[in-house]
């Protein structure tokens, strides 16, 4: 009876051993789940502006998923990127739009060690800065994209 305890012991403590920065990251994880704060903040941006805050927020998930702790908040950090990057390709493919007026979903979250920011999603359009002049618009990235081509 004693082997089979050690031997299960031993086996419990490679298996813990072997999952350990799952552990670790899921602790993280829940961490950030509860604590992040995500607030819509309007901004004029044009190509270059965005482009540059998706390279940038791109190099933090990049930080982020090479570490074991923070590995699941830059799959969050990545994919809220990927989401916001419709702007980048709308702005790029139609010269004639120089600016949108956006609602971006921006998510904060610091837990003393790291502070991070990110664009976590594509937010809503209101105005386009097209041919010179602001106009109204109320609809999709995805309405735009149709109307723009």
């Amino acid at each position: 009876m004693k082997k089979i305890s050690i031997v299960f012991g031993v086996i419990l403590l490679v298996a813990i051993l072997a999952n350990l920065h799952t552990i670790i990251a899921s602790a993280k994880w829940y961490s950030f789940e509860q604590n992040k704060n995500v607030s819509t903040q309007t901004k004029t941006i044009t190509s270059r502006d965005i482009f540059e805050r998706l390279y940038l927020q791109r190099e933090v998930a990049a930080e982020l998923e090479d570490s074991i702790v923070y590995s699941r908040i830059g799959d969050k950090v990545r994919k809220g990127a990927d989401e916001a990057s419709s702007y980048e390709i709308l702005l790029m493919d139609n010269v004639q739009i120089t600016s949108l007026k956006v609602e971006l979903p921006i998510t904060t979250y610091d837990d003393g060690d790291k502070s991070i920011e990110f664009i976590s999603g594509k937010g809503k359009v209101l105005e386009v800065f097209e041919d010179g002049q602001w106009e109204d618009f109320n609809g999709s990235l995805q309405e735009l994209m149709k109307k723009a081509h």
